[in-house]
């Protein structure tokens, strides 16, 4: 199902923008570089709304408690990169739309490496199935997406697909577990103590049942045993 978002281009100063720059939708191309910054800015905006909405929800489960900026700023900070973008020919049915293909790649932050090696799964929520992970970037091939002019001739109209969906949620999963990995692997190492405690706990009952199930005889010869075994080793210690 397509949704469609118009992408206000603006660089880091909402002051500076790209609009304006066409007079007419044929000289509008995939590869140019507003339309690829307007892209680009889609898998921001997506991603971020995502990340705003889950952090309204569960601020503390998913979130740690960590201030929503933080993982603003890291998703931000994450950089895009499109490469190979293609312009296939306009839709008849509609003369101003352009069907574009790019290859497109992301920067893996290096702390969520640290992550990664604790939390496996993460590298498939971050490929989404089908990207290509190699050397601190993951890569899609072939992702596609449409723009085309807004009515005043300036802002330029980004219209997902599928694919490109799946780069937003890739990018929202990185800044998320980036900001709070430490939190993560600390909360696994909790239950895992946890876990350990319990299998001990339910052990020793075990060992106690089978303990008293034993004669009142056998449970003072092992106690004998045990002594007696406990001397021999303190005897060997004080000869050496």
């Amino acid at each position: 199902m397509f949704r469609k978002v118009v992408t206000l281009l603006f660089l880091l100063s909402p002051a500076v923008s790209y609009a304006g720059l066409f007079d007419s939708s044929p000289n509008l191309k995939c590869g140019n570089d507003n339309a690829v910054t307007a892209a680009k800015e889609w898998i921001y905006n997506e991603a971020l709304g995502r990340l705003q909405q889950d952090y309204i929800k569960e601020p503390s489960t998913l979130f740690f408690d960590i201030p929503q900026t933080q993982y603003e700023q890291q998703l931000r900070a994450i950089p895009i990169q499109f490469s190979d973008v293609i312009t296939q020919n306009p839709q008849p049915e509609n003369a101003n739309l352009r069907i574009c293909s790019a290859t497109v790649a992301m920067g893996i932050p290096q702390p969520l490496f640290k992550v990664i090696k604790d939390f496996p799964d993460t590298l498939f929520y971050i490929s989404q199935g089908n990207g290509q992970v190699i050397n601190n970037t993951v890569t899609w091939k072939e992702v596609n997406y449409n723009i085309q002019l807004a009515d005043n001739n300036k802002d330029i109209v980004v219209t997902s697909v599928q694919k490109i969906d799946k780069l937003a949620w890739s990018i929202y999963v990185m800044a998320r577990m980036t900001v709070s990995g430490d939190n993560l692997i600390k909360k696994k190492n909790n239950s895992l103590i946890e876990i350990a405690a319990k299998k001990f706990k339910s052990r020793d009952r075990e060992l106690n049942q089978v303990w008293n199930s034993l004669p009142a005889s056998a449970r003072t010869a092992l106690k004998q045993e045990q002594r007696a075994w406990g001397d021999k080793k303190r005897a060997a210690v004080r000869q050496t």
